[in-house]
Parts: structure tokens; sequence; C-alpha cells
């Protein structure tokens, strides 16, 4: 018997984002692919019809940077898996990638995988996983092809936090590069030189926060780090990068590696705010590691925006009373929530150009291209609808957390509906997601 419809559903009359630019033409889905992009006009047999006019329609984004659940001890960052896909399918984000808790030992994977699907269960958009390291003592080349069997082909570890067991030695790190370039693997790294940090110095005090973690810890150990790449031709992928001058230095010294060997992400709230924030009244709401910088610092990483492959939001955030609750830097959770606004954000500051950092170049850097990251036939049908003229001004949102660090904001262009796999997440600014999302392998 024939099919009343072809297609289950049409976004139409829209300007659809493919190959870099934008065009006149209509998507159609079925079976939670994109099936049919036609030149806008040819009308296809359809069971529901979306009107896209005056509106942007883009892959969905990708953010391979999230903490959920994230666990400090005394303090549990205040999304779970659910409340974090809520705000982050209000931002038009469709995959996100977090991490698997620290492992010291090849034994530990398994349990920490576990553990985090378990987690993930309740999240209504789709997701992955990256698996992390701590000092680790154990076989680097045994735990990599492990994780890849696991569909998770990056491993981040970090260069510093000695005090609580989390820093890599260098021995351990030359190693995961090595095996990176051999098994096409990826290693990210949390870029603190500890040395400067532990040495700094500085008053445990809110207002002199940056300091403690000054740029050059950041700097020194980016060109440290580059410099190993260059001799293996590993592959390493920079998170959270706060300072333009460490892509300055790239640039200057290892640019024949950059988009091949070396991938730089980056987050909203090094482009939005600064230290200075670090001296107002409510200073702790803001504290996160690496810390906020200096202006000059904020306005080199803007010149530096085409360098820079991802965004990442690093999205770990907290409660008012929870930031609030002690005076010193030290005692006070690290991180901020910015799921929800990340692209508005970013959009707001330039515009079309900051696409492909939501789409297509995390999703070939990270493995999920071209299921993700794409508007082309046979793709994941996950999709943005975006307007691009209105005003949004940003509250608290629909994270956990009762604050944004951009509250009262007013910036232009607001997701309006987010699509993953064929069905509506949020359609016309509503929630309306009936189904969970599922765990993306990257291979």
């Amino acid at each position: 018997m024939k099919k009343d419809f072809e297609y289950s559903m049409s976004l139409v009359n829209g300007s659809i984002y493919h190959n870099g630019t934008f065009y006149l033409e209509d998507i159609y889905l079925s079976d939670q692919k994109i099936t049919k992009i036609v030149p806008s006009g040819k009308t296809l047999p359809c069971k529901k019809i979306v009107d896209c006019t005056n509106k942007l329609v883009m892959p969905g984004f990708i953010d391979p940077h999230v903490h959920i659940n994230l666990d400090l001890g005394e303090f549990k960052s205040s999304d779970d898996y659910e409340s974090a896909s809520r705000a982050a399918a209000f931002g038009g984000i469709t995959t996100f990638i977090d991490f698997l808790e620290p492992i010291i030992t090849v034994d530990e994977f398994d349990e920490k995988l576990q553990q985090k699907h378990k987690e993930a269960e309740t999240s209504f958009i789709d997701y992955s996983f990256h698996t992390t390291v701590g000092n680790f003592e154990d076989d680097a080349e045994k735990l990599v092809k492990l994780s890849i069997d696991n569909g998770i082909p990056s491993i981040k570890l970090f260069t510093t936090y000695s005090e609580s067991n989390r820093r890599c030695a260098y021995e351990k790190i030359r190693e995961f590069i090595e095996i990176s370039g051999l098994t096409d693997s990826l290693i990210l790294i949390h870029t603190e030189n500890d040395e400067i940090i532990i040495n700094s110095n500085v008053e445990d005090q809110i207002a002199v926060y940056e300091s403690s973690r000054p740029a050059n810890a950041e700097i020194e150990e980016i060109d440290k780090l580059a410099k190993i790449v260059s001799e293996l031709k590993g592959r390493i992928y920079f998170v959270h990068v706060t300072c333009g001058s460490s892509i300055d230095l790239l640039k200057e010294k290892y640019s024949e590696l950059l988009q091949h060997n070396i991938f730089i992400e980056s987050c909203p709230q090094y482009f939005y705010l600064t230290k200075e924030v670090y001296s107002t009244e409510n200073g702790n709401l803001f504290l996160l590691a690496p810390p906020l910088r200096s202006i000059e610092e904020q306005e080199k990483l803007k010149k530096n925006i085409g360098i820079i492959n991802t965004i990442g939001t690093d999205h770990a955030p907290f409660t008012k009373e929870e930031k609030l609750r002690y005076a010193k830097p030290s005692q006070v959770p690290k991180g901020l929530g910015s799921l929800e606004y990340s692209f508005s954000l970013m959009y707001n500051l330039f515009g079309e150009s900051i696409i492909p950092k939501y789409t297509i170049n995390p999703a070939v850097i990270h493995s999920l291209f071209p299921r993700k990251g794409i508007i082309q036939e046979g793709s994941d049908a996950d999709l943005v609808i975006f307007d691009p003229k209105k005003q949004l001004i940003i509250d608290s949102g629909h994270s956990k957390s009762d604050y944004s660090p951009y509250e009262g904001s007013e910036i232009i262009g607001a997701v309006d509906s987010t699509i993953l796999r064929g069905e509506f997440l949020v359609e016309n600014g509503k929630f309306v997601a009936t189904k969970r999302g599922m765990f993306i392998k990257r291979n």
C-alpha cells in the first residue's frame, strides 16, 4: 500500500546553511534523516510543513565540552542530564560531549563509562564522552585502544591540579601524544603550568584571583606542548583557551601544525567577561578555571577568532548560594553555565562566520561527521531554526542554576526551534521533547 506522505516533515522558505553559505532551499526529513534538499518552492508530499520565512536553518549545534553532574566533594554542579539537555535544546545544541571521571589505571575505565551511561539516560539530546585521565600510571596504548573500541577516540588530561592527583606526568603526556598520531585519536589538554600556579604566591582573595592562575601559565604551557607535538606529530586539542597571546604564539611558532595537528577551543565567557568582574561585589559568581583575563587578552582573542576551531562552553554551573558561600576563591566551586546562550552570544559578536565553530568543525574534529554537523542528504535531521533579527534579553534560563553570568545582556539573534533526528525538541520557543537522546559512537 502506498504511503500518503513520502516525508515526515519539511522546512520550507528558509535560508539553509550548507557548504559554508546560505541557500533558498527546502529540506525534507524522514526516518530521522535529511532525505531531500530541493530548490525552494518545489513542493513534495509531506506530513508536516514548517514555514521558516526570514529564518536561518542550520545544522544542530555541537558542544564538545560540558561537565554534567560534576562532583567536587562539598559541591556538585547544578545540572543533571535532563536539565542540561533542556537548556542545551533551547540554545540549539543537539549533541554535547561530557567527560568520564578521571582514571589512574585502565581497570577503572569500564566503571567510569558505565557510570556516565547511566547518568545520561535522561538526556533529551544526543551525547558522547571523552575519556579523562588523572595522574595516569598505566598502559596508555591499552587505554586508548579500549576507549576507541567503546566509541570514544579522545583522551583528556591535565597539566595542573597536582594537589588533587589530576596532573599527568610529562612522560605520559608524550606517550599519549605519540599514540594519537598512530591511532588518529585526539588528546584534549587542560593547559596551565602547575609550577607557575603553585609558586604564584597570590593572596587567597577574589579580587586577585586571576593572578593566582596567570596568563603566562597558559601561554608557556601551550608553547611547551606544541613543541612536543611538532616532534611527535600527534594530535592535540587545547580546551578553553583564554588568551589571545596563546594563539599569537601558535601562529608565530607552529603555524604549519594549526588545523592539522593542533586544534583550538575557546568559550563564550572569555569573549564577554574580563577579570575586572572579580573586583565587583559578587565577583564569586564569575569564578572558573582557567580564570577570565584582561581586556587586552580578550581583544587579542577576538582578533584571532578565525584561528579558533570550536566553541565549547565548559558548562559547569552552580547556584548563587553555593558560589557566594565562601569568601576565599580556593573554597568556591569553579564553573559557569553557558549552554543555552552560547551560540546567540557568539553570533551577536561575529555573525555567520561563527557557524562552522558550532557545526562542521566540532563534527569533524571529534569524529561525528558526516552524521552530525552538516545539512546534507543522509545526515541526521538535527536542525536549528534561528531568528537573526530577534532581540534576546538574557535571563537565568532553563538550567537548574539560578543565575546566568550574562544575565541582563541584550543581544540580537535567538534560537526559535530545535530539531533532533527529525523531531522537535523546542518548537517556537516551547519545549516539546517527548523522546530521549542517544549515545553516539565517534568512530
